[in-house]
């Protein structure tokens, strides 16, 4: 009896907190694509063993290109340290979305092995190297330089911040790359800017 109150509590707690995430059928899921298809889904991000970098397991071969970053006169953040071979979990995403490295260039390949899919192509998501036109990441959060953003233990409640402080803003604290229920993969619908001014005060 305890374990059926127990399930029934679990299952709406996570009806109340909205879609389950789920890379399965999303833009994310590269299974079944390529000259070499595998059924494999997490692969394409994530390896149990021998992964790198070890946290969070990761298994796509990182980029080593030299990216054009977002500056502006009017920004008060300061950069966590450059892009190109650092260690933020924006990194990870460029991986493929900078188009430089193939999709399927992994560290462990499936038993069938390499699934044989190339770089990401000419479509929104492929970023490029030149993000001066894009949200800046991998910059430090810190509403005591900048008036104009939310305290940032408010902005915990629903944002991740990474680093051991919990103050670097990267491409994840905005886009869930495992849920793509707020297309494209944002963490919260911006409905009425809800995501932008999770963080500015406008």
């Amino acid at each position: 009896m305890r374990k059926r109150i127990f399930t029934a509590v679990a299952v709406t707690l996570l009806v109340a907190g909205g879609a389950v995430a789920q890379v399965s059928g999303t833009a994310h899921d590269l299974s079944g694509q390529g000259t070499n298809p595998t059924n494999e889904v997490c692969v394409f991000c994530h390896t149990p063993h021998g992964a790198s970098p070890s946290v969070p397991l990761w298994n796509h071969t990182l980029s080593t290109q030299a990216y054009t970053e977002y500056t502006s006169p009017t920004m008060d953040s300061t950069s966590v340290g450059p892009l190109q071979g650092g260690t933020g979990v924006s990194n990870l995403c460029l991986s493929c979305h900078d188009g430089s490295v193939a999709l399927s260039s992994l560290v462990n390949n499936p038993p069938t092995g390499d699934p044989g899919i190339g770089v990401m192509g000419a479509v929104n998501a492929n970023l490029g190297t030149d993000l001066s036109n894009d949200h800046p990441v991998n910059i430090i959060y810190d509403e005591a330089v900048d008036a104009e953003l939310v305290a940032r233990a408010t902005v915990l409640l629903t944002l991740d911040l990474f680093g051991a402080g919990a103050n670097e803003l990267q491409c994840a604290s905005c886009h869930d790359p495992h849920n793509d229920s707020n297309n494209p993969f944002l963490v919260i619908s911006n409905a009425g800017s809800a995501l932008c001014t999770t963080c500015h005060i406008k």
